[in-house]
């Protein structure tokens, strides 16, 4: 409540008409009257406040109730303004954190895509994948048919096999991400807070992965032992490595069972990987001597022995490609690598 617009003064009504003196500036009456003690009494109350004599005191008064109702005005619309909504959503930022900016939003949607485009090529279509509300919509836009979407009342992604780790999933799961639920990364993209991490489910100890590292060394070692195996240099030091999907030397092991093979090249470890980012492809020369057949009749072999091993959480593909001047079969396994 603001001051109230000056008035023109009024001589007081003993004043005499011929007094030279002017009369004093009173201040204006309030539009409403402050109830006091004696205003329930009837008007005798009244006509005391307004006696001459007693003017001063009553405009202190009101002007100290005046000051007093603007004060506990302000402060109550102050305090309403401090009251949290209990049914607006809440914020998506904590009010000590930085704004975002086009450039973080561009990067976190460079991102998304990579990744989003990654599964939809990569990732076998028995795998459930858990993720937040935007990229799931995506990933079934794309056409993948099983995702969990990770809502903030979700307790965690365990029931699913691959975690899409965006810095919302981040924020949700904290540590235990991590640390508990999906240690294993597969394959990430982007950087910073805009990073995505394809993390997989695992539920044993970090001992078990050094395990299984030596037992594909092992297993490997005996591919290059078989007389029916030739293998170019780089292929001999990638099985030697033991970052060979354990499902590509099963393959091998089966088509040696009639014919030999050449293995030319692994290939295709998901982008930023950790050490259960396995190669997942392979090469193998599409003309072999020793196996006394035709090329084409030898891929077309090989294709339907493919077609034969199919199961869901085995799921290869193969295609004829030119690879360093000569034509060969590539063969690849879905995303994620088995675990122990």
């Amino acid at each position: 409540m603001g001051p109230l617009p000056p008035q023109a003064a009024t001589p007081a009504v003993d004043d005499e008409p011929g007094s030279p003196s002017p009369a004093p500036l009173e201040a204006p009456e309030p539009p409403y009257r402050v109830a006091g003690p004696g205003s329930k009494r009837g008007g005798g109350g009244d006509k005391a406040e307004h006696a001459r004599g007693s003017s001063g005191p009553v405009r202190r008064r009101w002007r100290a109730a005046a000051l007093l109702a603007a004060v506990l005005l302000a402060g109550g619309a102050a305090g309403l303004a401090l009251i949290p909504s209990r049914h607006g959503p809440p914020p998506e930022r904590s009010a000590g954190a930085q704004p975002v900016t086009s450039q973080e939003l561009m990067a976190e949607a460079a991102a998304r895509t990579r990744a989003i485009k990654w599964i939809l090529q990569e990732v076998s279509r028995a795998t459930l994948v858990s993720c937040d509300p935007l990229v799931c919509a995506e990933l079934a836009q794309g056409g993948f048919p099983d995702t969990e979407t990770l809502v903030p009342r979700s307790q965690d992604p365990l029931p699913s096999i691959l975690v899409v780790a965006t810095a919302a999933i981040r924020a949700q799961f904290g540590s235990r991400l991590a640390s508990v639920y999906a240690p294993v990364v597969i394959a990430s993209f982007g950087s910073g807070n805009a990073r995505i991490e394809i993390r997989q489910i695992y539920s044993g100890r970090t001992s078990g992965l050094r395990a299984d590292l030596q037992a594909r060394k092992t297993s490997d070692a005996q591919i290059l032992a078989n007389s029916r195996v030739a293998v170019l240099a780089r292929a001999r030091e990638q099985l030697l490595s033991g970052d060979v999907d354990p499902r590509l030397p099963a393959l091998i092991a089966a088509i040696t069972a009639k014919y030999p093979v050449r293995i030319v090249d692994f290939a295709d470890q998901g982008p930023g990987g950790g050490p259960a980012s396995l190669l997942r492809s392979m090469d193998l020369a599409t003309h072999v001597s020793a196996a006394r057949l035709a090329a084409r009749a030898y891929v077309r072999w090989i294709q339907e022995l493919l077609e034969a091993q199919y199961v869901e959480v085995f799921t290869a593909s193969s295609e004829l490609v030119n690879s360093g001047g000569q034509a060969v079969l590539r063969i690849e396994v879905a995303a994620p690598s088995p675990l122990p």
